[in-house]
């Protein structure tokens, strides 16, 4: 080791007669001493039972406070070659970056060591992830992480805060009077990135004695790639904190403005650390999942909580892949798999499955509705017959239509939380400032959604024409925003002028019509968008079209889920209640006949009038309705059948961890340790006797 500055290299091997001396020159420098001494404990560690993140907090911090950095990250490069992933940072959630972004792609892609005395003055700097996190990085030093077969990621330290072993107690007061990193810390830093490397590498010759470079991500593959040390961190870190962390939420990969195909352009030299499915999709279907989407696709039936069961609680990023795998959409226009896998993940992920009724469970409902109507249906045919395509292949309008649908469905309830329009108004909310207190919930669902997917990893309509992308952009616009129940009446009332002025007429009962009359063909653009609103607000309410236990489930969820707006506003004092949401009052279970009169009805009344072979669709809201009016009769039994529809519910839902997957024996340890360190973080003692009793049996057995 050479140290530098203040420092002097202690000779280690003396004469008898220089013993005095050398003990004098070793307790006199403390630095020396503390640098040996953080360079035993990282060796030690090493070669310790601990998993490999552990060792890499470790050793990251140990050349923070050498080096006197104020932040320590790793990214490692993952095996799809498109992105760096950091878990060990300094907002304790995951960032995702693409490969080239920034000044970790510059060291990750060429192998040279960067120091960054400022870092806006530098070009390759990306500001947008302190924009995102609220920091300010002005200094950064840089280095990748090398093995025998390349560079694996890249280690850094950020903003010098101290002059760390020379001098510890030394801080800058200002930023302005900070100094910056020094050749010296960049030869410490290097030192440890050796460490940290050859601790990588050590759990990728566990992990896989043959670790192949470039692994395919497909999830096709005959054989599951071993899971990298990429992947590991990952999953320790989302099986013990879940989701993300309660207090260092995981922040969304930051965009650049710079799109590059990473995965074909990465430069020799880069070893990808493979990883079976960097987006979280599964990489294979249960045989009794692939037999509830093959009987989704070809009918009108899905049973929503059997496919989450079956799907292990991804039945919308399940579904989505699906469908635009087996309707050839990938084929027809050369999507990226892995971005549509990923791009699926990620609007998944960004449901809230607390919510008893809009949860991905729902969105999912909504998406096969959808493709049922597309599948059964002349809809797309109808749509793409106003526009002039930019794709010239014969039915490529009608595909960018089916995709537009399909999509609009996927994301019209992005992150929504359980909250309507009126309550985010009244409150103020974030949301109904930055949009105005119009459609707020609509509004932020395609917002945020289009965000995701112009994400790198996400943005798999890059090769789409510019007109074409922009004609799906806004038919995804309008059907989300159409699904505003405010504008429920204007938008049936000028649909049905338009059927009225292309000589079909609305008809008084949904069902009368003739499966075989003619298709509607729109006359302009603005009548094509109102009958695709039309078919994803039908769909959005396709619980009115199921059987009728599986229909009384969702209109119990429905219920529970308004009368909990409905406590939060008593809470806020809120007065007076909004409509069905005061529990105290009758729900959405008592006002089914009114509600199917007023607004059902006759929205699936222009349906059926406008695209006549989606007559079962229509037909099976009917006898729905039936039924309620029957049940108007009595009451008590219709009582009785919707606390046995929600106890249907709680079997199903209880049957998965975080509404993701089935709980097993050997992961009762993972949900205690779960529980605990959340607890832990909230200043509680969680640890307790039942505690340890519970992962001992689990161990016995």
């Amino acid at each position: 080791l050479r140290f530098c500055g203040d420092l002097r290299a202690v000779p280690l091997r003396n004469d008898v007669g220089n013993a005095e001396h050398n003990e004098a020159s070793l307790s006199s420098n403390a630095a020396l001493l503390r640098t040996i001494d953080a360079l035993m404990e990282c060796s030690l560690l090493m070669n310790a039972d601990f998993n490999t993140e552990h060792i890499l907090q470790q050793i990251m911090e140990e050349a923070k406070t050498l080096v006197g950095a104020e932040v320590a990250s790793v990214f490692l490069v993952t095996g799809c070659h498109d992105s760096l992933v950091s878990t060990l940072n300094s907002t304790g959630g995951e960032l995702r970056i693409p490969i080239t972004a920034g000044i970790a792609g510059h060291v990750a892609t060429t192998g040279e060591p960067v120091v960054i005395p400022d870092a806006y003055s530098d070009p390759r700097f990306d500001k947008s992830v302190d924009k995102k996190t609220g920091f300010r990085t002005r200094s950064i030093l840089c280095v990748p992480l090398k093995v025998k077969r390349g560079i694996i990621g890249v280690v850094n330290l950020i903003n010098k805060i101290c002059s760390g072993v020379v001098a510890p107690d030394r801080r800058f007061p200002t930023a302005s009077e900070a100094d910056a990193f020094t050749v010296e810390d960049l030869q410490f830093l290097q030192v440890f990135a050796s460490q940290a490397a050859t601790t990588i590498a050590s759990s990728m010759t566990l992990d896989d004695p043959q670790p192949q470079v470039g692994r395919s991500c497909s999830s096709g593959s005959e054989r599951s790639p071993a899971r990298s040390p990429c992947d590991q961190l990952l999953s320790v870190r989302r099986h013990c904190f879940g989701k993300e962390d309660a207090e260092h939420p995981a922040l969304d990969s930051v965009p650049v403005a710079a799109k590059s195909d990473a995965a074909n352009s990465l430069p020799n030299g880069v070893v990808a650390i493979g990883c079976a499915d960097a987006c979280g999709c599964a990489a294979s279907r249960t045989e009794s999942c692939e037999a509830i989407l093959a009987d989704a696709y070809r009918t009108w039936r899905l049973d929503d909580f059997a496919l989450r069961r079956a799907s292990g609680g991804r039945s919308l990023s399940m579904l989505g892949c699906y469908l635009f795998e087996r309707s050839g959409l990938i084929e027809h226009f050369s999507l990226d798999p892995h971005k549509v896998q990923c791009f699926f993940k990620e609007i998944e992920q960004g449901h809230t499955e607390t919510n008893p009724y809009h949860n991905s469970v729902h969105v999912a409902s909504v998406m096969h509705k959808v493709h049922a109507i597309l599948e059964h249906t002349d809809l797309a045919k109808s749509v793409a017959s106003v526009y002039q395509w930019e794709d010239v292949r014969e039915g490529s309008g009608e595909r960018l239509v089916q995709m537009a649908c399909l999509l609009a469905a996927a994301v019209h309830d992005y992150q929504h939380r359980g909250l309507s329009n009126d309550f985010l108004v009244r409150t103020s909310d974030e949301w109904a400032i930055r949009y105005n207190d119009r459609q707020v919930n609509e509004n932020h669902h395609v917002a945020a959604a289009f965000s995701v997917l112009m994400l790198p990893e996400c943005s798999f309509l890059d090769k789409l024409g510019s007109s074409d992308f922009q004609r799906l952009r806004k038919l995804m616009l309008a059907m989300v925003l159409g699904t505003d129940m405010s504008d429920h009446s204007s938008i049936v009332a000028k649909f049905s002028k338009a059927l009225t002025k292309a000589g079909l007429p609305p008809s008084s009962s949904p069902a009368a019509v003739s499966d075989s009359a003619a298709c509607y063909m729109p006359a302009c653009e603005q009548d094509a968008l109102l009958l695709a609103q039309i078919v994803i607000k039908c769909s959005d309410l396709g619980h009115l079209t199921l059987g009728w236990e599986s229909h009384l489930s969702w209109v119990s969820l429905l219920e529970d889920e308004f009368f909990a707006q409905g406590d939060k506003e008593k809470e806020l004092g809120l007065s007076p209640v909004s409509f069905l949401m005061d529990r105290d009052k009758p729900g959405a279970s008592q006002t089914q006949v009114g509600f199917l009169d007023c607004v059902a009805r006759p929205l699936f009344g222009v349906l059926g009038v406008a695209l006549p072979r989606s007559k079962p669709f229509v037909t099976n809201m009917e006898d729905n309705y039936q039924r309620w009016k029957e049940a108007e009769a009595n009451p008590e039994s219709i009582s009785r059948q919707l606390e046995a529809a929600r106890a249907r519910v709680r079997r199903l839902t209880e049957s998965s961890v975080g509404g993701r997957r089935a709980e097993t024996d050997d992961e009762l340890p993972l949900k205690v340790y779960r529980c605990s360190s959340k607890s832990r973080r909230q200043g509680v003692n969680a640890f307790t006797d039942a505690d340890v009793d519970t992962c001992l049996q689990v161990e016995s057995r």
